[in-house]
């Protein structure tokens, strides 16, 4: 579900232009990012498989080497060629000098989050999103994500997210927005 709600998206056609290597590209980069946050954090998934959110605590908000090697993250070169495993990597120090930058406080970071695309515009992420952003307002903690669509950023700051910084990478079409948000 996550391969099919993130193959649209714009970092994803930027990295693989082949439309037929996509989707098992991109999957493949979703269900590292999801075994990351089953392991390390918390996963939530809609009972019908419509949308899923992935969430990394405090003390493991950023992956590191050996977790990304972990989760399969390493066969990334080979689904998305080297040219756009390069892609992702410039991408990806972006997102970490934003989140470092931007988030230096214990904070959950929000590290994926994605709706079957026939279900899109439904509520379901507001919904995946809800329970986790009222326990981290419990806790009194910030919250970090980083986004690539304009109007991911209308939607986040509906939650509460503000956007701390844009960055339109030199060299590079899409644009990254990393959104932090503090407790209420």
């Amino acid at each position: 579900m996550l391969g099919r709600a993130f193959e649209p998206y714009p970092l994803m056609v930027y990295a693989e232009v082949n439309e037929r290597r996509r989707l098992p590209a991109v999957t493949l980069l979703y269900g590292a990012i999801m075994d990351d946050c089953f392991r390390h954090g918390e996963v939530y998934v809609t009972p019908e498989v419509a949308g899923a959110s992935c969430w990394l605590p405090p003390d493991r908000s950023t992956p590191t080497f050996w977790r990304q090697a972990r989760s399969g993250m390493l066969k990334l070169p080979l689904y998305f060629g080297l040219g756009g495993f390069r892609k992702l990597t410039a991408y990806d120090e972006i997102a970490r000098r934003l989140h470092h930058d931007h988030a230096p406080m214990p904070h959950y970071y929000l590290a994926a989050i994605g709706v079957d695309p026939d279900r899109q515009g439904q509520g379901i992420g507001t919904a995946l999103m809800r329970p986790m952003l009222e326990r981290i307002d419990q806790a009194g903690l910030h919250c970090w994500l980083d986004t690539h669509l304009p109007q991911n950023v209308r939607l986040y700051e509906r939650q509460g997210f503000e956007v701390s910084e844009m960055v339109e990478p030199t060299g590079h079409p899409v644009p990254v927005w990393g959104m932090l948000r503090k407790p209420r």
